[in-house]
């Protein structure tokens, strides 16, 4: 009997009884719902369909919160290190050589040589010039833009953006009528962005979890701990906030701070990437795995690796049998 759970990103054109069977056979225990992809209906069906396999299996649905987003894409588009694209502020698809980012008047907030990241840093772009509302900047790195991903620019302040949007209310009305065990709230800043979501789920048995991805929440953990049900550690926004060498320490305090007060806690993303596209993990990320099972995570999030990775049912099983190796060694929070 595993202390450690698994939980699983699923994507709405994944989620069939099939999918959820086979990765539930692997040792799945929960499942997560990005609703940065999802509409209130599409939820209510992706939420019958989990039930359907299992009932026992918690569902988790992320909420988009005060965070900036590119628009969808038609196709995935191929950017080239060295190419120069433009980026606006728009709700339009993106297209080739130009990307929109769903924020107003971000053309304001820029200046030459900042950095952005989209997709938790995997392509980076530097500013080399603003004409009018257009944003000129440079890829630093080759990479694949896809719908919907996050952008950051570090150091720099975007205007304050409200802790629950419209499409979060959207969102939560939907998940309550179908009763999800979690909600977790993204890019938590303080205690009161999660006041605001306890008053979404007011008068439902919906637990809480903050999503500790950016510095004003590093700043103000301890408020937010205190406010919170639970805690997930999300690494890939978190990596675009702090030097990515700090991230390991900061988990490990996380950890910590969640076992010494009893909430309990969930470490994500990165854990198994290489295998999106490899049939086993590299050896640092099993070693991943047992770090975290050490510290004494209660449960550890599968993202890309099962949205839309290409062995989403081994991910699974890899997890599983990590977790049970360094449970079965008694190793479990020794860390300390």
């Amino acid at each position: 009997m595993r202390h450690t759970a698994i939980m699983a990103t699923v994507a709405d054109h994944r989620c069939t009884p099939e999918f959820i069977r086979a990765l539930h056979g692997e040792g799945l225990d929960a499942v997560r719902i990005n609703s940065a992809h999802v509409t209130p209906e599409s939820i209510q069906r992706m939420v019958a369909v989990i039930r359907s396999v299992d009932s026992g299996i918690k569902i988790l649905m992320d909420t988009k919160g005060p965070e900036i987003r590119t628009a969808d894409v038609v196709a995935p588009i191929r950017i080239n290190a060295g190419d120069v694209v433009e980026i606006i502020s728009s709700h339009c698809p993106c297209s080739p050589g130009r990307i929109s980012v769903m924020v107003d008047n971000l053309h304001q907030f820029l200046s030459q040589g900042c950095h952005v990241l989209i997709d938790d840093g995997d392509l980076e772009f530097e500013v080399t010039h603003i004409d009018g509302t257009v944003v000129y900047a440079k890829a630093l790195r080759s990479g694949e833009l896809q719908s919907r991903k996050t952008v950051n620019v570090p150091g720099v302040e975007i205007p304050p953006l409200p802790a629950v949007s419209q499409r979060d209310h959207e969102n939560i009305c939907a998940a309550r009528q179908v009763g999800i065990d979690m909600i977790a709230h993204s890019f938590v800043r303080s205690a009161d962005d999660v006041a605001a979501l306890r008053r979404e789920i007011a008068g439902t048995d919906i637990k809480l979890y903050s999503k500790i991805e950016c510095r004003e929440a590093i700043a103000n953990f301890e408020e937010i701990l205190a406010a919170s049900d639970g805690i997930l550690v999300a690494r890939g926004d978190l990596g675009t906030q702090i030097p990515i060498p700090e991230i390991p320490a900061l988990q490990y305090s996380i950890l910590r701070r969640c076992r010494e007060t009893g909430k309990p806690s969930i470490v994500s993303t990165q854990i198994l990437h290489s295998m999106i596209s490899s049939p086993s993990p590299t050896r640092a990320e099993v070693s991943d795995i047992a770090l975290a099972v050490m510290e004494g995570a209660d449960t550890l999030l599968l993202c890309g690796e099962t949205a839309q990775g290409q062995y989403p049912s081994q991910c699974v099983a890899t997890m599983c049998h990590t977790i049970e190796s360094i449970e079965s060694h008694s190793l479990r929070c020794k860390i300390d």
